[in-house]
């Protein structure tokens, strides 16, 4: 015990805790400083213009850089560490490759997650911030990382997908989307009325919501039902805004029919039902 409170050794220790902290500093340091650097060069509204990416790809492979260097500044300063407590990391260093090889045959499925994760952000398939289905999961992307990509549904639940099970995916928020609303018309309601009345719908609609942007049109009679004609509007809107416009349209088509006393085919049906009865 006495040997243990030497000069000599509490340098040698003061030295190496010294060294320790030095080593995780300078780690943390490293990590933070490239962190700020990928903020600023991949995220737009942080610093300068992020290349030629828009902002959901550039946040995406910017997350997915700094994933990448963390896994290699976390294993450079594990084996620093071990290097100032005296134990030889030349063979840990030549076991990554005997790792690896055992990884490639024994675990197909994270390597092809890997694989798969690179094609995707290379391809730019999907970004943070999309909306998209995948299989029986839908919901917007929260997070791209090396292996898994992380689904936030309507509800809240958060759905981790490996990226080697994604077969198939439907973006919601690439390019224009379309509105449909099909309005069933009864037989003896007046055809051209209900067509002139749609069109005063899809005028109003297209000059109130900057959410269509192009539209709404009337597309006409698109089928003959029993009891009932069905007429379609569509419209086209910007990406996840179509229900908006949907809705939009079938309040004002419905306000516009009341005005015009024109009912809906079951109570037309129903009505003549009872003149009949009489």
């Amino acid at each position: 015990m006495p040997m243990l409170l030497t000069p000599d050794f509490l340098l040698l220790a003061g030295n190496k805790i010294m060294r320790i902290i030095g080593i995780l500093l300078v780690a943390a340091i490293i990590l933070r400083l490239f962190s700020l650097a990928v903020n600023r060069v991949f995220i737009p509204n942080v610093g300068i213009k992020a290349f030629h990416f828009d902002e959901k790809r550039a946040r995406t492979f910017g997350g997915l850089l700094q994933s990448i260097v963390r896994y290699v500044i976390y294993f450079i300063t594990i084996v620093m560490l071990l290097q100032e407590f005296k134990i030889d990391t030349t063979s840990i260093v030549a076991g990554a490759g005997i790792i690896g090889l055992a990884i490639g045959v024994g675990a197909q499925s994270l390597i092809r997650d890997f694989v798969t994760g690179f094609f995707i952000v290379l391809e730019n398939q999907f970004a943070v911030g999309d909306y998209i289905v995948s299989g029986d999961m839908a919901g917007t992307v929260e997070d791209i990382g090396l292996r898994v990509t992380k689904l936030r549904d309507g509800n809240g639940v958060l759905h981790i997908i490996p990226h080697g099970v994604i077969s198939r995916v439907s973006n919601y928020t690439r390019g224009h989307m379309q509105a449909v609303v099909n309005i069933p018309v009864s037989y003896e309601a007046d055809i051209t009325n209900v067509l002139s009345l749609l069109d005063q719908a899809c005028v109003a609609i297209g000059k109130d919501m900057i959410e269509v942007i192009e539209g709404p049109t009337v597309v006409g009679v698109v089928d003959l039902r029993s009891q009932e004609v069905v007429v379609r509007v569509v419209a086209k809107t910007v990406p996840l805004e179509q229900g908006k416009v949907e809705n939009a349209l079938r309040y004002k088509i419905k306000s516009l029919f009341d005005e015009a006393h024109i009912l809906p085919p079951v109570q037309m049906f129903r009505g003549l039902k009872e003149e009949e009865n009489k």
